[in-house]
């Protein structure tokens, strides 16, 4: 099959990956909790916002192995947050910071 991914760990292990977080908080602490996460140099923007979650986030890590650290090590470390999910960006066409 053309264009088939036989190595799986390359692949992932040498791209960029940009993903939006959902995530679900304590509603007495989203602010605290969002300036935290805000705090690690791979989150591009942190939002306060209505509906499903009361944050959202976008992150940019070097690969896929750096994402995972920061969801299974920090994301799950700060207290307050009840859950997550991650949405991976596919491809991105148009973003004001890419130029």
């Amino acid at each position: 099959m053309e264009g088939e991914i036989t190595n799986f760990k390359e692949y992932y292990d040498n791209r960029i990956v940009t993903a939006l977080i959902g995530i679900e908080a304590d509603i007495n602490n989203v602010e605290k909790i969002g300036k935290l996460i805000g705090e690690n140099k791979n989150v591009e923007e942190v939002f306060i916002v209505t509906g499903d979650y009361d944050i959202i986030i976008k992150v940019r890590f070097p690969d896929y192995m750096s994402l995972e650290k920061f969801i299974v090590n920090e994301l799950n470390s700060i207290q307050g947050i009840k859950k997550s999910k991650t949405m991976m960006v596919l491809s991105i066409i148009k973003d004001m910071y890419m130029r």
